[in-house]
């Protein structure tokens, strides 16, 4: 594992449903779940750094509202066809 962690950065995702999905998808960025003590934070974030954080380990360091915090990969969703990500669901280290 690299000593250096990826960092990414996400924003809160208020708005549910599959045409805000398809359109948050289309303008590059993914849905995701912060899975933590009992409840789950929906947010979105680039995937640009994704596919490294991935192969370092499963864990990068996430900055969500103003705090920058270790995270890791519990489950990622991937279009069977393209192998792009299409939601990540995200647990606290």
């Amino acid at each position: 594992m690299s000593e250096e962690l990826i960092k990414i950065e996400a924003s809160p995702r208020e708005v549910t449903g599959k045409s805000h999905i398809r359109k948050l998808r289309k303008s590059g960025r993914i849905p995701g779940v912060l899975l933590d003590k009992g409840q789950s934070i929906m947010l979105e974030f680039d995937p640009k750094w994704l596919g490294k954080a991935y192969k370092n380990g499963k864990q990068f360091e996430l900055t969500f509202k103003g705090e920058t915090r270790l995270v890791k990969v519990v489950e990622i969703q991937l279009d069977p066809i393209k192998r792009v990500a299409l939601h990540v669901d995200l647990m606290y280290a």
